[in-house]
């Protein structure tokens, strides 16, 4: 096999993956398409305003493979989020903003990976919600803050908003200070 051959077999295949890694992308936007949330104005008390958050996924609750693509949350990146006593917002990076009314809210949850990112046990905050949206799907976002204290600040004032979930913050929720190697 000549050197021409080599690379342009290689350039086919190269290319076949990315043909399919965008149509397996646009199928699942599409898939996800009814699950987009209405424009809210939420303009409730701030309870806590939390910048420069890694946002990581939006995933099923059970399913913390499968990633939802929801406009406002379908990338990974820093987000600034707020969660007021009507709502939470969650303003990812390059993307829409995104609200959540209380009463969608379910709590919050604790975890160590999700896709796209694993990290120390409980070093991920879940903040569990419900889409009214084609067929009422129980999702959950996973935030990535820089500090413990940030992490359960958070979960404490996500908790005081959601109107179905019992109080009360996880109680196995780390408090050490490392950091992984990829806090994005």
């Amino acid at each position: 096999m000549t050197r021409t051959m080599f690379l342009i077999l290689w350039l086919v295949i190269a290319g076949g993956l990315l043909t399919f890694m965008a149509l397996a992308w646009r199928a699942r936007k599409r898939r996800d398409a009814g699950l987009a949330l209405p424009a809210v104005d939420l303009g409730g008390d701030i309870i806590g305003a939390f910048t420069h958050v890694g946002y990581v996924s939006t995933t099923p609750i059970g399913s913390p493979l499968e990633r939802v693509a929801i406009p406002g949350l379908t990338f990974k990146g820093w987000a600034d989020v707020t969660v007021r006593r009507d709502g939470v917002e969650i303003s990812v990076q390059g993307e829409r903003p995104v609200e959540i009314p209380a009463t969608q809210l379910r709590g919050t949850d604790a975890a160590s990976g999700r896709i796209g990112k694993a990290v120390e046990r409980d070093g991920l905050a879940l903040l569990q919600w419900e889409s009214e949206a084609a067929g009422k799907r129980e999702l959950e976002s996973s935030f990535r803050f820089s500090t413990p204290a940030e992490h359960l600040r958070f979960i404490e004032a996500a908790e005081a908003v959601a109107t179905h979930a019992p109080k009360g913050a996880p109680q196995n929720i780390s408090q050490n200070n490392h950091s992984s190697q990829e806090d994005a």
